[in-house]
């Protein structure tokens, strides 16, 4: 294990990508393609006559037709094209984590689950964010979640309760989802009503180290042939293996069916989920990497325990099938966000050895989010002079508040790097309240109108076209409370996709693609006097790839490699440093890699792993190093938080028809932390183990995590990093009724 972990925390250097790799895996012929089974005449039946109307049916709805329901493979998406498709149908890059793989590693937080993504990370309280951080192919992705489809993008940790699966659409996706979605978006699927069948009910209940407790239900029922419910509830309590921190969340997720007629249904859904915790930015930096200590050890004051998160989401989504050729969708979406946490900063390290020193500020943060959406789908399959052919098309609007006040700390003392002594407040100074003088004090209004169009044509049954655009009109409005100051921007934009299919045989697909994105200046919900005025930055995705299935359509190999490329960042005007210009570059070269499903009968397999170059090709921006204390440009420097190499790997197998075990690594090499590459996170690889015990009303399963106990840091920044989870297990037992 210790060579393993010592490969991942080497240095590596691809400068390019050899294009000979997806053309090999093209020519590679698949054990037993030639067979004609039932299996293969189900993959033909998805793909080879490329009849769009076995997958009418729209988003949210999903139907898994080929692979297993026990599999960890997928067959469809709903997210590609804002309907359910065949994956192989799609010219872009999609992961698509089951909640059968979700399930099998504990995965109970959305960051958990997207571990399984390759080119994703998840970093932890970047710029005093709280809730789910995420990078994807080395750009931010803050900001690009959704539900079903539709715009989720509330500050919170996401538990997956309710989620029946995750779809990660890659690379450039304004097309579809508007503004950002530079890197791709995150789709969670909500677990449904079902129409038909009898009742169902499931319990599951945890314990663990540090004290874990969750439990969780999940219960359906259809009382007539024309309205069915469904109820999922979650409670989670428990410590943590960081000094004074713990973890209280609950959460309930009703849905509700209405089948008026046998071509019209309303579906109802609401989330709401609660959570008190300390929001904790681990330990410090010292000396370029993270402070040699203890990763129980705790830097904050006994105060620092309040983290309060309320998130409710509403969404009402009504479906109209016209006929079995046209079809729309309406989905209203309401969200409240109520986020306040009280925390720690660290500062500047006074190095002398054994009794360094860390300077710290308490912060006091707030940062209330209200948001509608209301977005409509149509999808139209009208062959044109013989050949396949089916349009989409579609209206998006928005509004958007966001509020963000925040306290300071005064005259807080330094803590002691190596010999910490805590206290339990910071005296006079301490940010309690938001009463008296406020560091930032603003909120800021979004509305956002847009149309698209998409059109999916059919010249052969083994050669497909895919084009369309949105306009995006955003008007973005700002008040500074502490300044009474008043900014606003307002942007145009069309953001065009193409793509082609061609599929020579029925298990392979190879595509190219490409698409563009762009960000205004207040996709992070801030304005400034020196971002206002200027246009938003424009992104390209340029993506080969191909998609193959072996062995009767129960496994899946994908590969594909790409360019992602910011033309015009946002960068300091050199003749005005308090001005911003469009004028910095930033790109990931890279190449992804995934396999899905059964290598053998009761053997699952999921694997990915991604290389990234990413580098910031221009800049004018200087920053100061926090390390050297100089001064420098961000030119040439990676993005924060992208390793070079990262990937998972996670098996499972039924040895009898009651007993399965499954493991796999989590791997990832070193990183930057700070945004002038002085600060790095150690490369790592962390293994995990299960074995479950199968029975048909209950299933008793064990959990083990860190298997080999790695010491490892899961995210940082500058100034701290968070260490990640030592050898730990946990015991669940499911019961099914």
């Amino acid at each position: 294990m210790k060579k393993i972990t010592q490969c991942f925390k080497a240095e590596f250097k691809f400068k390019r990508i050899p294009m000979t790799v997806l053309i090999a895996l093209a020519g590679m012929p698949p054990q037993a393609a030639a067979e004609e089974t039932e299996g293969k005449q189900q993959d033909k039946a998805l793909s080879a006559t490329g009849d769009v109307q076995v997958v009418q049916q729209m988003l949210p709805e999903i139907r898994v037709n080929a692979a297993k329901e026990s599999s960890y493979k997928a067959d469809t998406s709903t997210t590609g094209l804002k309907f359910e498709a065949p994956l192989r149908d799609i010219p872009q890059s999609i992961n698509v984590v089951k909640e059968e793989l979700i399930r099998s590693q504990n995965a109970f937080n959305l960051g958990d689950a997207l571990r399984n993504v390759s080119g994703l990370t998840i970093a932890a309280g970047e710029g005093g964010r709280t809730g789910d951080s995420i990078t994807l192919r080395g750009f931010a992705a803050h900001s690009d979640t959704y539900q079903d489809g539709a715009k989720e993008n509330g500050q919170y940790f996401r538990d997956t309760f309710f989620m029946e699966r995750v779809e990660v659409l890659k690379g450039s996706s304004s097309v579809l989802f508007g503004r950002g979605a530079t890197g791709g978006i995150i789709n969670t699927v909500t677990k449904k009503p079902v129409s038909q069948g009898d009742p169902f009910a499931s319990a599951d209940f945890t314990y663990g180290a540090f004290d874990f407790k969750r439990a969780t239900a999940d219960v359906g029922m259809a009382p007539t042939e024309n309205i069915s419910f469904r109820l999922n509830a979650l409670y989670q309590d428990a410590d943590s293996y960081r000094n004074f921190n713990f973890t209280n969340r609950w959460g309930i997720a009703p849905s509700v069916r209405f089948d008026f007629t046998p071509d019209t249904n309303l579906v109802l859904h609401l989330l709401h989920q609660h959570e008190d915790s300390v929001f904790d930015y681990g330990v410090p930096i010292y000396q370029g990497r993270p402070a040699d200590v203890s990763i129980k050890r705790f830097y904050g004051f006994g105060e620092d325990r309040l983290q309060k998160i309320d998130a409710t989401i509403a969404t009402a989504t009504l479906t109209h099938h016209f006929s079995s050729d046209f079809t729309v969708r309406n989905t209203f979406r309401y969200g409240n966000y109520d986020r306040r946490y009280r925390t720690h900063l660290f500062g500047a390290v006074t190095e002398a050895g054994a009794d360094s020193t860390a300077a710290r500020t308490q912060a006091l943060r707030d940062s209330p989010q209200e948001n509608f959406f209301n977005q409509t789908d149509f999808s139209f399959n009208k062959p044109i002079l013989g050949f396949n052919n089916t349009l989409y098309f579609g209206t998006e609007i928005g509004w958007e508040d966001f509020t963000f006040r925040s306290k300071n700390s005064t005259g807080v003392g330094s803590i002691s790097i190596f010999n910490p002594v805590l206290t339990s407040t910071v005296g006079t100074g301490r940010a309690n309240d938001f009463s008296g003088t406020l560091a930032t004090n603003r909120s800021i209004t979004l509305q956002t109108v847009a149309g698209y169009v998409l059109n999916q044509f059919e010249i052969t049954p083994q050669l497909k076209l895919l084009g369309g655009t949105r306009y995006d009109v955003l008007e973005a409005k700002q008040m500074d409370r502490l300044t009474n100051t008043e900014l606003s921007n307002k942007v145009n934009e069309f953001s065009p996709r193409a793509g082609i299919v061609w599929q020579p045989a029925s298990w392979q697909s190879h595509y190219f693609s490409y698409g563009k994105s762009f960000n205004p200046s207040a996709e992070t919900f801030n304005l400034s006097a020196a971002t206002t005025g200027i246009d938003p930055e424009q992104n390209q995705n340029f993506e080969m790839g191909t998609k193959l299935d072996f062995f009767n359509n129960r496994l899946s190999l994908t590969g594909a490699i790409f360019r992602l490329e910011k033309t015009n960042a946002r960068t300091t005007n050199p003749n005005d440093p308090l001005l911003n210009v469009l004028a910095g570059e930033q790109r990931t070269d890279g190449i992804e890699f995934g396999l899905a499903g059964e290598l053998l009968p009761n053997w699952n397999l999921s694997a990915v792993y991604a290389y990234l170059d990413a580098e910031i090709i221009k800049s004018n921006t200087m920053a100061v190093g926090t390390i050297s204390g100089i001064s420098q440009s961000l030119q040439g420097k990676k993005p924060i938080n992208v390793p070079d190499h990262s990937g998972t790997v996670w098996t499972s197998y039924r040895i009898t028809p009651q007993w399965e075990i499954a493991g796999g690594v989590f791997f990832a090499s070193s990183r930057y932390a700070d945004n002038v590459n002085e600060v790095t996170l150690p490369g790592y690889a962390r293994v995990d183990a299960s074995v479950s015990y199968i029975h048909k009303h209950f299933t008793l399963q064990g959990n083990v995590f860190n298997l080999f106990d790695e010491k490892y840091y899961q995210s940082g920044q500058a100034r701290s990093a968070l260490p990640g989870v030592p050898l730990t297990g946990q015991i669940s037992v499911r019961l099914r009724f």
